[in-house]
C-alpha cells in the first residue's frame, strides 16, 4: 500500500509522543523524588507505585471500549487529545507538589495524585493517541515511519528530562520547591506538544467511516473484543513483548540515577549518561527507515536487542568503571530504541490481521488491552525498584550505601535488563506477520470491492 502521510504530518503526530515521554520521564524520577527529596521509605514507594499503576492498568481496558464508541466531529480517538491537554498540565504539577505534612499523609497524597494522573489523564491520553496509528493510515511504510518519528521525538523528550532535570534542579538549589517549579515548566511543554499532535492528525479509518463503507458490521461488546484478541496469536506475542518492555522502561527511567549516585559517586553523571544516549537515538532515527524497509520491523528490533546485550556485557567487565559504563550504556540503549520504534506499528499490524482473520476491526480495545499489559509491566518494574532497594537495606538520603544495596542497584541496571532483552528477542522470533501482511491488505481490499463475506478463520 502506498504512503498516505506527509513528513510534516508525521512530525506533528510525533509531538504527542514527545509530550507523553516528558510525562513518563518525569514519572521515572518520581521514586527518587519520593525517597530522597520528600523522605518516604523505598519499600512503601514501591508498593504505592504498584498499587496505583495496577489500578490504572484496569482503567485501560475501559478506556479502549470508550474509544471504540466515541463519536465526535474530530473523530474517534483524536478528540481525547484535546480534552486532556489542561488535565495533563495540572496533574504533573500536583505530582511534584507533595506538601510538608506527616509521613502517612504524604503517602496518601502520593496515592491520590498518582491515581489522578494515571487513571484520569495519562490513560485517556495515551490509549487514543496509540490508536491513531491504525486510524490514520493502513500503509506499512507509513506506520514504520510513524514509529520512527514517535520513537525519535519520544526518546528526545526522555533525554531532555534525563540530561537537564537533575543538573538544573540542583543548580537551583535542589529543594522540594525547585522540583515543583521545574516540573511545572516541563508540564507546559508537554501540554503544548499534545495540542500540536491534535492539530496534525486526521482519522481516515475510524469505526464510523468503515461502517458507512460497509467494512464493519457492528460495534462489538467488550467481552467479545477481548475473546477475539486472545485468539490473535500475533497480538499475544506483542502483548507479552510490551509488558516486558515496560518493565525495562520503568526501571531504566529511575535506576540510572541511583547507579550514578552510589556506584559512580556523582549523581550528575546521569545527565552525561542521558546525553550520550542521544547517539543511538540519532543513529536509529536516521537508519531505522531504510533498515526496516530492507529487513523488516521485527528483525530491526532483534538486532537492536543483540547490540543492547553486548553493551550490558561490556559494562559487567567492571561495574564501577565510568568510561566502560558510559560506552556500554550507548550500546545498551540500542536494545531499547529500535523496540520503541517498532512496538506500536507491530501492534497496529495485528489489528489488520484480526480484521482479516475474524472479520472484525478492533482498534481501541487492541491498544487498551496492550496498554494494560504494558502498565502492569511498568507497575512491576517500578515496584521492583522499591522492593529490591528495600531488600538491599537501602537507606534514604545518605551519601553511601552498603554492599547489599549497591548489588541491588547493579542488578536493576544490568542483570535484570539482560534477562529481559533475551526474553523479548526469543518472543519476537515467533512473530512472522510481516511475511503475510501484504496478502492480508490485498484480501481486505478484495473483500471491500467484491462485497462478499470471506471464509473466516483460515490463514
Amino acid at each position: 500500500m502506498s504512503r498516505e502521510l506527509s513528513h510534516k504530518s508525521l512530525m506533528g503526530d510525533a509531538m504527542g509522543q514527545f509530550s507523553l515521554n516528558i510525562a513518563t520521564g518525569l514519572l521515572g524520577m518520581i521514586t527518587y523524588y519520593y525517597t530522597d527529596i520528600v523522605g518516604v521509605s523505598a519499600g512503601l514507594v514501591g508498593t504505592v507505585m504498584l498499587m496505583t499503576k495496577a489500578v490504572d492498568a484496569f482503567a485501560d481496558i475501559a478506556m479502549g471500549a470508550l474509544v471504540d464508541r466515541t463519536r465526535s466531529k474530530h473523530g474517534q480517538a483524536k478528540p481525547w487529545l484535546l480534552w486532556t491537554i489542561i488535565p495533563l498540565f495540572v496533574s504533573i504539577v500536583l505530582l511534584f507538589s507533595v506538601p510538608d505534612i506527616g509521613h502517612d499523609a504524604k503517602i496518601a497524597y502520593a496515592v491520590a495524585t498518582n491515581v489522578l494522573f494515571f487513571v484520569f489523564v495519562f490513560t485517556p491520553l495515551s490509549i487514543p493517541y496509540n490508536s491513531l496509528m491504525a486510524l490514520t493510515t493502513r500503509s506499512s511504510e507509513d506506520r514504520g515511519l510513524m514509529g520512527v518519528y514517535r520513537a525519535g521525538f519520544g526518546y528526545l523528550a526522555g533525554m531532555v528530562v534525563a540530561i537537564g532535570f537533575i543538573p538544573i534542579v540542583n543548580l537551583m538549589g535542589g529543594g522540594q520547591n525547585d522540583w515543583t517549579f521545574l516540573a511545572t515548566l516541563f508540564a507546559v511543554i508537554a501540554a503544548c506538544g499534545v495540542y500540536i499532535a491534535f492539530r496534525s492528525t486526521k482519522e481516515k479509518y475510524n469505526t464510523q467511516q468503515l461502517k458507512q463503507a460497509g467494512d464493519i458490521k457492528k460495534t462489538l461488546s467488550m467481552g467479545t473484543s477481548i475473546k477475539l484478541l486472545l485468539k490473535n496469536r500475533y497480538w499475544l506475542i506483542i502483548f507479552a513483548v510490551g509488558g516486558l518492555s515496560q518493565i525495562l522502561f520503568a526501571m531504566s527511567g529511575t535506576t540510572g540515577t541511583y547507579y550514578a549516585k552510589y556506584i559512580w559517586g556523582d549523581v550528575n553523571l546521569v545527565s552525561i549518561m542521558g546525553g550520550i544516549g542521544l547517539i543511538p537515538v540519532v543513529a536509529v532515527f536516521l537508519l531505522s527507515g531504510p533498515v526496516m524497509k530492507r529487513i523488516g520491523k521485527r528483525n530491526t528490533a532483534i538486532i537492536g536487542l543483540i547490540i543492547g546485550i553486548l553493551g550490558i556485557l561490556l559494562r559487567l567487565i567492571d561495574t564501577e568503571s565510568i568510561p566502560l559504563g558510559l560506552v556500554g550504556s550507548i550500546f545498551q540503549s540500542f536494545g531499547m530504541i529500535p523496540l520503541m520504534v517498532v512496538l506500536t506499528p507491530l501492534t497496529a499490524d495485528t489489528i489488520e490481521f484480526g480484521e482479516w482473520k475474524y472479520g472484525q476491526r478492533i482498534v481501541g480495545m487492541t491498544n487498551s488491552v496492550s496498554s494494560f499489559g504494558g502498565k502492569m509491566g511498568a507497575a512491576l518494574g517500578t515496584a521492583l525498584i522499591g522492593w529490591m532497594l528495600a531488600w538491599g537495606h537501602y537507606k534514604e538520603g545518605v551519601s553511601e550505601q552498603g554492599e547489599r544495596a549497591t548489588q541491588m542497584i547493579i542488578a536493576l541496571n544490568l542483570y535484570i535488563p539482560a534477562v529481559i532483552y533475551v526474553l523479548i528477542a526469543v518472543l519476537l522470533m515467533f512473530f512472522s506477520l510481516e511475511k503475510q501482511y501484504t496478502r492480508v491488505l490485498d484480501d481486505l481490499d478484495r473483500r471491500k470491492n467484491d462485497t462478499f463475506e470471506p471464509p473466516i478463520g483460515n490463514e
